[in-house]
């Protein structure tokens, strides 16, 4: 569950970029596989790794075996949404945009049970910084729902930057700057 699914993100966007031609949405469907889907799940899996790591936290309480279940219903979240949005379904989005919104949040609360039963540690503070970044990727679930439910307008655009900031500078960013 840690790394085929990351392998299979990447093919999947190889054979979108291929294809894009006769595919609807390409553009947004391959920048959706590469970041929602490649780079969210290397993101989950590392920040635990990591975090495990400099903490010097042991893998007691079930803890590979919930990183298992996060990373299935993460994955199957963004394959809803990846599904739904093109085809203007916008209550699997919802449905698929809540998978991934709750996997990170049970991602964040599982890294702050870590953090709290840690020993002081001098790189901890990396650890703060990836849960703020899951709390990134809570809002930006969010606002991508909102987003997929909007007409074109003024307030789509608005949205669209809040969604890309929110995921790029907090989700990405957060979690490159606290590593």
């Amino acid at each position: 569950m840690r790394d085929y699914p990351l392998v299979a993100w990447l093919l999947a966007a190889l054979g979108v970029a291929i294809l894009h031609r006769w595919i609807d949405d390409a553009d947004w469907l391959l920048l959706h596989i590469v970041l929602l889907g490649a780079l969210t799940q290397g993101i989950v899996v590392w920040s635990w790794h990591f975090a495990q790591t400099l903490l010097h936290a042991s893998d007691t309480h079930g803890g590979r075996r919930h990183q298992t279940w996060r990373l299935a219903l993460l994955n199957a979240g963004a394959i809803l949404v990846l599904i739904s949005v093109p085809t203007h379904l916008w209550w699997v989005t919802l449905v698929g945009a809540s998978m991934v919104a709750v996997a990170a949040a049970w991602h964040g609360w599982a890294l702050w049970r870590m953090l709290r039963r840690a020993l002081p540690g001098r790189f901890r503070v990396s650890v703060h910084y990836y849960l703020g970044s899951a709390a990134s990727l809570v809002l930006g679930a969010g606002l991508g729902t909102w987003l997929a439910s909007l007409d074109d307008g003024p307030l789509h655009g608005r949205v669209l930057v809040a969604h890309a900031l929110t995921n790029t500078l907090g989700w990405v960013g957060l979690t490159l700057t606290g590593t």
